[in-house]
């Protein structure tokens, strides 16, 4: 499952490049971010903290003067203990974003970004001696603040939201919540 994960985006990332062959203006943009999420489920905050920092990165692709799509992972593996029996507790996490967004000029330097798309969790919790896994499809909204140090380079404060909810085992989870991080990316 992980290597056609990896051939997709390594098939899009071509298809990209390949696109922007021949342009004068660089439309393709990648960025590594470490993020910060504070979780929206009670439950979580009190087995594994009230804070996750974990690492993502992101490919994106301009189309036109102002707007791009673009393709997101970040992931987590992080244990806990549980409150009564005080048990070692689990969580793998891997998020996938999938979004539009919009790109505006704030001076020569300074540049935002708004965005809307789609959230997909595919999640891993242990405790008991049991493991639960399953993947919700959410939401996500993001907005970043971008500072260019040249056309090629810049770097970006992030801050948003994602989230979905599930259901286990008659009980309500909510994945996700609010993130921040920063990130450093190039553009081709």
């Amino acid at each position: 499952m992980k290597n056609r994960g990896i051939i997709l985006l390594s098939l899009v990332l071509m298809f990209t490049i390949v696109l922007n062959a021949g342009e004068s203006e660089k439309k393709l943009f990648f960025e590594i971010q470490g993020a910060v999420m504070l979780p929206s489920d009670g439950d979580f905050k009190d087995i594994y903290d009230s804070s996750v920092i974990y690492p993502r990165v992101k490919a994106a692709y301009k189309f036109g003067e102002h707007f791009y799509g673009f393709f997101g992972c970040g992931l987590f593996n992080i244990t806990g203990e549980t409150l009564v029996l005080e048990e070692e507790s689990k969580s793998k996490q891997k998020i996938c974003l999938i979004a539009a967004g919009y790109e505006g000029d704030l001076s020569d330097k300074l540049q935002f970004r708004v965005e809307a798309g789609g959230a997909n969790f595919d999640y891993q919790e242990e405790a008991f001696g049991e493991i639960v896994e399953n993947t919700k499809f959410g939401i996500y909204l993001g907005s970043s603040i971008v500072y260019n140090f040249s056309d090629t380079f810049f770097a970006t404060f992030n801050l948003g939201y994602m989230g979905a909810s599930d259901k286990i085992n008659d009980v309500n989870i909510k994945l996700g919540g609010i993130h921040t991080g920063f990130g450093i990316g190039f553009r081709i």
